[in-house]
């Protein structure tokens, strides 16, 4: 475990100093988001070799400059991979869904499903009020094909 801890601080302190190759620096810096220990000890050899690094005469302007740059982009391997997802299939989109729900709730107006809902005795036409509405002559239907296939499992 020490031989490991000794690795990464030559590795940190070789990524502090500039040092290695592009490849290198760019693992090691996965390796810092991926491992909080890393990174506390990226900051302790930071602050061990503060006397060795450049100042800097304006660090306010170095760093607006720095994130003003056009070419630096942080993270430019995972925004390309969300670039690469696929687009969403048609009925994975809420305006399908929206659409079905408002066409079941116009079939349900237009049959009169939802009169069933109203409690006491409706205004309708006493001809119309013989005839079963559409719903009910569903849930007779399918009350029916339950006791069917209920009184099949029974035997």
């Amino acid at each position: 475990m020490n031989r490991e801890v000794n690795e990464y601080r030559q590795l940190t302190e070789r990524y502090v100093r500039g040092e290695g190759s592009d490849e290198e620096r760019s693992n090691y810096e996965e390796l810092m988001l991926s491992d909080d220990s890393v990174l506390t000890l990226y900051m302790q050899v930071l602050a061990e070799l503060d006397s060795e690094l450049p100042n800097l005469p304006d660090p306010e302007a170095f760093a607006d400059e720095l994130v003003g740059h056009e070419q630096i982009k942080p993270y430019a391997h995972r925004a390309a991979l969300r670039i690469q997802e696929r687009p969403k299939r048609w009925y994975e989109r809420a305006i399908v869904h929206y659409t079905i729900a408002a066409s079941i709730t116009m079939l349900f107006l237009f049959t009169g499903a939802f009169n069933q809902l109203l409690p006491g005795e409706t205004s309708r036409d006493n001809s119309l009020s013989n005839t079963p509405s559409y719903s009910e002559h569903w849930m007779e239907k399918t009350t029916g094909w339950l006791d069917q296939l209920l009184s099949r499992t029974d035997k």
